[in-house]
């Protein structure tokens, strides 16, 4: 998927005195073009023509937003800012993506018993992390408009634009189904709990697959904090369904309304378990040199109601 990670933006984004193309002055913090970029795999037809992807569609677009301001006046501010100013030049913020990678909407088709088919919009992004902010808290302002961008799609809001020019959010009605690494919990942690709540409890949204009964739960989540393994955030209200060995819900798959549920999980086997040697290794503990620090999620959808 094209990504907007280590695309430099010919800026002094960090205002550090260099435009360096990478690291902090990409359109996404990368040191070259595609780090982190993510990918999307389906054993069912995608419907590439109708495939949308928004990785140009610009953050100063979103009604509502504007160029973030320092916040965080307690530390050293670059020469010649002082709080309460905007961080980006007004060059650079006419020019700044919404997306730090890219928000996609990918219509997958799937065959149904009666020879039918049908349509699941595959709504994916992976934001930036609410961690590692400047003094106007960049990452963690980014992280709450690329959360909202879903809560606007899925509402069939008509600002955004496609990277073909065209206009418009989700149609309404259609299967969707939101998923990725969203770095974001509604409970805990430094991102906006508040746009993350609402993405999972929207109206448009299964919500007892977000929130409910087929909320994806791990019995290796709360094995990990437990033994020790796992030691951020140890006091999180929702161990069974953490997602990250920060002890945190960061992961999702969120499915529509219109979509039943039939399972849900999060891969992440216990100590007790089959599978635990493909995210803990006694020598290596549950580093990335093991497995990723985030686990994947899982949900079981029938179409056939």
């Amino acid at each position: 998927m094209a990504t907007n990670t280590g695309l430099p933006s010919d800026y002094d984004l960090n205002l550090n005195g260099t435009a360096s193309g990478t690291g902090d002055d990409a359109w996404g913090f990368g040191f070259y073009h595609g780090q982190y970029a993510f990918a999307v795999f389906s054993q069912f037809e995608i419907d590439k023509e109708n495939v949308r992807t928004f990785q140009h569609f610009k953050w100063k677009d979103m009604p509502g937003e504007k160029n973030i301001e320092i916040v965080n006046c307690d530390v050293e501010l670059p020469a010649g800012k002082k709080c309460g100013d905007a961080w980006y030049s007004d060059e650079a913020w006419a020019q700044f993506p919404l997306s730090s990678k890219n928000h996609a909407d990918i219509p997958v088709i799937i065959p149904q018993p009666n020879g039918e088919k049908e349509v699941v919009h595959f709504l994916v992004s992976h934001p930036a992390p609410p961690i590692f902010d400047n003094p106007a808290k960049h990452n963690t302002e980014r992280n709450r408009a690329e959360l909202q961008f879903w809560n606007d799609y899925i509402d069939s809001k008509n600002y955004m634009y496609d990277d073909k020019g065209v206009y418009g959010g989700l149609p309404a009605g259609s299967h969707f189904v939101v998923a990725g690494d969203l770095n974001a919990d509604h409970q805990m942690g430094d991102g906006d709990r508040e746009t993350i709540a609402n993405l999972i409890s929207h109206s448009m949204v299964n919500v007892e697959g977000t929130l409910g009964s087929y909320a994806p739960t791990s019995n290796g989540g709360e094995f990990c904090l437990n033994e020790g393994i796992c030691t951020r955030n140890p006091d999180t209200p929702h161990v069974e369904n953490i997602t990250s060995t920060s002890g945190l819900r960061l992961d999702y798959v969120i499915p529509s309304a219109t979509l039943d549920v039939k399972g849900s999980g999060v891969f992440w086997p216990a100590g007790n378990e089959d599978g635990y040697y493909l995210v803990y290794d006694e020598e290596l503990g549950n580093n990335k040199g093991v497995s990723s620090d985030h686990r994947m999620v899982w949900v079981d959808l029938d179409l056939t109601k």
